[in-house]
């Protein structure tokens, strides 16, 4: 009897200036244990020389793609996207280049929705990657859409071992694998997110609007370094994170409400932002981080206000 090959799966991965997170991941990623599957590296305008260094260590591992500007986590993994559904693959995923993965990942996932139809996209579950590996950081995540928030599933956190398969709201861009066909019908990641968050959800409520569902698949299992890409290593007068990741959060978060939320609810979901930023801004007063302060009422009021598309 003929075995039926398995469906190939690219890999997309964004690097940018940060060449020990890339290369943890990409020797992670030749430990896996599926045998159809290429890694493409997008480096994204890197000017630390990450990228080249990359190639010369792991060229005949992956290929390599490099833009000439910085396009943001949405645009960069556009540019795989592209390749990858011009090469003809099954499935595309986007993984964060802070991640580290069991070499059965991908067998995991494919084995999850690659005979269910219904299913449109999957992603693992994912822990935090610190040195005991045993705290859940994302087991997929809930909308609730007349608010325009999206959370992420922490339940069990501390008892992994009682996660079961399920179909969830949102798939993280952390680690997100869709079916070719689908990712076509849905169009790509909306490049106006550019990178911070809201994304991942747009781009899964997209495919669950065309019917599919999601599916996190608990068997499949990844770590997660979190914030790697957003903190500076060092601490300077605004803490660690970057108060742009703060304005492209909110802000996100703003246009994701323009673009998803049922106009009765627009008002409500609005207030719920307001109330939220009030309490930043005492955090923010009282730490005295008055960048971050203005960033994010500024990311409110551009994403409320300005227009979006593609």
């Amino acid at each position: 009897m003929t075995k039926i090959a398995q469906p190939s799966v690219a890999i997309i991965i964004i690097n940018w200036n940060n060449y020990d997170d890339s290369q943890k991941c990409l020797h992670s990623l030749k430990k896996c244990d599926y045998p159809n599957f290429k890694t493409i590296i997008v480096d994204n305008d890197s000017h630390d020389g990450s990228g080249s260094k990359l190639k010369s260590e792991f060229g005949e591992f992956a290929h390599f793609i490099f833009s000439d500007i910085n396009r943001g986590f949405s645009g960069g993994n556009n540019l795989g996207f592209k390749y990858a559904l011009g090469e003809g693959f099954d499935y595309v995923m986007e993984l964060n280049n802070d991640t580290e993965v069991e070499p059965d990942f991908i067998s995991k996932l494919i084995e999850a929705i690659d005979d269910k139809p219904e299913y449109g996209a999957a992603q693992p579950l994912i822990f935090y990657n610190t040195p005991n590996r045993q705290t859940v950081w994302n087991a997929g995540g809930k909308l609730l859409r007349p608010l325009g928030i999206s959370l992420t599933n922490h339940e069990n956190s501390k008892n992994p071992e009682t996660i079961q398969g399920s179909e969830v709201d949102w798939i993280t861009g952390c680690a997100f694998m869709i079916k070719s066909d689908v990712i076509k019908k849905s169009g790509l990641l909306k490049e106006f997110y550019f990178f911070g968050s809201f994304e991942d959800v747009d781009l899964s409520l997209r495919i669950r609007n065309l019917g599919y569902k999601l599916w996190l698949e608990p068997a499949s299992v990844i770590y997660h370094s979190v914030g790697s890409s957003s903190k500076s290593k060092t601490k300077g007068k605004e803490g660690y994170l970057n108060p742009r990741v703060h304005y492209l959060t909110q802000r996100n978060q703003m246009i994701f409400i323009n673009h998803h939320t049922p106009a009765i609810f627009k008002p409500l979901a609005v207030l719920t932002q307001v109330i939220k930023l009030f309490a930043y801004s005492l955090y923010f007063i009282v730490l005295w981080r008055p960048v971050k302060l203005k960033m994010v009422w500024t990311g409110f009021i551009d994403g409320l206000f300005k227009t979006y598309h593609d």
